[in-house]
């Protein structure tokens, strides 16, 4: 565990890294970041190898640390395991699912489809993620949690890439209604290949993301 003053430094550039203020490829050198934060270097090496090991960061010998580029491998080994694991979990989902949790999801995404705008992305963005969330939920699978859980970071990285790809946002609210819908009427079999549908429609565009990008 990261001591108080490196957990806060930690979390920052987390957030950044995320959220795009820092750009693919951009260094991380020591020297500037520790002046920044007002910590010794240290705990900024601390903190990188920490981000490492959540594949946000990737170090060079000799050069040292860097923002991790995400590229189309790994694109298509992240969505390959979520076209998979996430389908089981929406199938379970549909299954399982807690009358209550659902009705607040439903609630949320109603509300959404009445007040939200075309250009509400941020606000899409999220409402997704809480769908996603509420989905390993309802799973009630451990194993299936622990499998995501690494990715967690990974994958929100790729999700907010998908402010530069308006279209790509819309649909998605779109197939989480389909999604969510398919696990109200408890349909297994269409739960799992909405959410399979998404995952593979979600793949393609942000390869097209990239490749223009």
């Amino acid at each position: 565990m990261l001591p108080a003053e490196a957990h806060r430094v930690f979390e920052e550039i987390k957030g950044d890294i995320i959220n795009g203020t820092y750009c693919q490829g951009e260094p991380l050198a020591e020297i500037p970041l520790s002046k920044k934060f007002g910590v010794n270097r240290a705990r900024i090496h601390q903190v990188l190898a920490e981000l490492e090991k959540m594949a946000l960061v990737e170090k060079v010998p000799a050069k040292g640390a860097f923002v991790k580029v995400i590229t189309s491998k790994d694109l298509q080994e992240i969505f390959e395991l979520k076209e998979a694991i996430d389908g089981m979990a929406t199938r379970l989902a549909a299954r399982r699912r807690h009358d209550g949790e659902l009705a607040r999801m439903i609630a949320l995404f109603e509300e959404a489809r009445r007040s939200f705008s075309e250009t509400d992305f941020e606000r899409k963005i999220q409402i997704g993620y809480q769908l996603h969330q509420f989905i390993l939920k309802s799973c009630d699978n451990a194993r299936i949690v622990n499998t995501i859980k690494p990715l967690e970071f990974q994958i929100m990285r790729i999700w907010k890439t998908g402010i530069h790809f308006p279209e790509r946002i819309n649909k998605a609210f779109t197939e989480h209604i389909d999604i969510l819908m398919a696990i109200k009427e408890k349909d297994e079999e269409r739960a799992e290949s909405r959410m399979k549908f998404h995952m593979s429609s979600a793949f393609k565009d942000y390869i097209s993301l990239l490749t223009r990008r």
